[in-house]
């Protein structure tokens, strides 16, 4: 009797453990992309966001060779973002991505700025060697220093023709100035307002425009960024097709 009751406890226990596992999975969701790139979802999204439509919109849109080195993508709710109060950042291989999002498209435009991050590091000679886009991105800076001077703002405090972001900058751009008279200020000179923060958001944001926006625009904004950008997507859309 003693042993029968210890088999049937067993038994109950390896069945909850199992159910366990089985809610533990539907809670936190398991999908990929770009073939075999992980996709961990920790935590819940909002019921509207519809996580396969995100995912194959992505992989329809962004070259498959531009997820190299990539490994995983991580979707919760993260210390480290909400510590910087940013939704997503790319390290070491990984994405991680906030689930607070306001729909499919939110997503979308999260990721694809961190893949930009990702092709940035993959091709950073191919980016920067001939120094082209610095030279673009100094000079709109140079720019926007003289519309903000134009407009009575003391610039006397930031260094425009630094290429690495600064805290100080962009804490000017966003509490002394504001992003909606920010954004008045950079039209027609920047595809967006957080492209003046850093050489490297220069460079994401042209990639997200290329990829999500109107490319017609990049190319009459910051022509130098559209042709590396171009350049790299004909080398790898080419190298795709031929693996086909």
């Amino acid at each position: 009797m003693i042993w029968g009751k210890s088999s049937l406890k067993k038994k109950k226990m390896k069945q909850y453990i199992r159910e366990s596992s089985r809610e533990a999975k539907k809670r936190q969701e398991h999908y990929t992309i770009f073939g075999d790139i992980d996709v961990f979802i920790k935590d819940a999204l909002p019921d509207n966001i519809d996580v396969r439509t995100v995912l194959s919109d992505i992989q329809a849109t962004i070259p498959t060779p531009f997820s190299k080195n990539l490994d995983i993508i991580y979707i919760g709710d993260f210390d480290h973002l909400n510590d910087r109060d940013i939704d997503a950042v790319y390290d070491s291989g990984a994405i991680y991505l906030t689930n607070n999002q306001d729909d499919n498209q939110d997503m979308i435009d999260d990721i694809v700025h961190e893949i930009s991050h990702l092709v940035e590091e993959n091709h950073s000679n191919d980016i920067y060697g001939d120094d082209a886009i610095e030279m673009e991105f100094i000079a709109k800076r140079i720019a926007l220093k003289r519309i903000l001077e134009s407009h009575g703002y003391n610039m006397s405090f930031y260094n425009f023709t630094n290429l690495d972001f600064s805290h100080d900058l962009d804490h000017f751009f966003y509490d002394t100035v504001g992003y909606p008279k920010l954004n008045k200020f950079v039209m027609g000179l920047l595809v967006s307002s957080y492209a003046a923060t850093s050489l490297r958001e220069y460079f994401a944001s042209g990639f997200e425009e290329y990829y999500l926006g109107d490319r017609r625009t990049l190319l009459q904004v910051s022509p130098k960024l559209y042709d590396k950008i171009d350049q790299l997507n004909q080398r790898e859309t080419e190298y795709e097709r031929n693996k086909l």
